[in-house]
């Protein structure tokens, strides 16, 4: 599949939901990467991955600096002196520039919705971000605000929302949802005809067997394998997969809403 870098302006025949804008690392030059900002949001150890992976591929107009990162705390890069000076100021700080362009990287579901909803609110502009190893089916839905990282392989009829993470080596099975907010961590394999809705967590290695459905904001632990389907909003662990605790705060109040 050919990605395009594409403005995220309204479609005329559908005036509401915005164009993904899909960064696909196996094609990009450097004006087909060129925003006036690049952002990354998240300082954490995933938002550093994001830096290394996009690392000379993308190009912001305004700076000497390729991408620079959005957190709340100030010092989250002290430890790295050469990522440093890349601290731009804190999410909650932020103010879109026109030509901004940001990339989602942070991994629980609940701080993904809620911050993308409230930056975006603000007018803020995001990217979503493919990895040039990373395996696209041609059919595949991207929405806005997705990651799909290293070995990450999204099968036929896969239908990605909004923020999105595949970690690396994780799977999409064919006509499998993948709800707004979910993350599949490293080396998770969601089967074919899986429907994971708004806001669940995968862990690492978790297998979700096919035609299951995962019910919003659950949450299931590494290694465990999830063989029926799970109700909303609890956590999961084990071979096969039982509940063993419910959600917590933040998922309540989303679940709520």
């Amino acid at each position: 599949m050919t990605f395009r870098v594409v403005s995220e302006e309204p479609d005329e025949l559908e005036p509401n939901p915005p164009v993904p804008l899909i960064v696909d690392g196996r094609n990009l030059t450097p004006q087909g990467a060129q925003a006036t900002r690049w952002l990354i949001v998240g300082a954490g150890g995933f938002g550093r991955e994001v830096y290394s992976w996009t690392f000379g591929r993308l190009w912001s107009t305004a700076s000497d600096q390729h991408v620079a990162f959005l957190d709340d705390n100030p010092h989250a890069l002290d430890p790295f002196p050469r990522l440093k000076s890349c601290w731009s100021g804190r999410i909650s700080d932020y103010s879109p520039l026109p030509g901004d362009r940001l990339l989602m990287a942070l991994g629980d579901p609940a701080a993904k919705l809620t911050i993308g909803k409230t930056l975006q609110s603000r007018g803020a502009v995001f990217a979503s971000y493919v990895h040039p190893s990373a395996i696209i089916a041609q059919d595949v839905q991207i929405g806005v605000g997705c990651v799909i990282c290293p070995f990450a392989v999204t099968c036929c009829n896969v239908r990605l929302g909004d923020f999105v993470l595949m970690n690396v080596g994780s799977l999409a099975g064919h006509d499998s949802v993948i709800g707004d907010g979910c993350t599949l961590s490293p080396h998770s394999d969601v089967a074919g005809q899986v429907q994971l809705e708004r806001g669940v967590f995968l862990g690492c290695q978790t297998v979700i067997v096919p035609n299951t459905r995962v019910g919003e904001f659950s949450r299931i632990g590494a290694g465990s394998v999830v063989i029926s389907n799970v109700r909303a909003g609890v956590s999961m662990m084990g071979v096969p997969a039982k509940r063993i605790n419910w959600m917590k705060n933040d998922d309540e109040e989303l679940l709520a809403s």
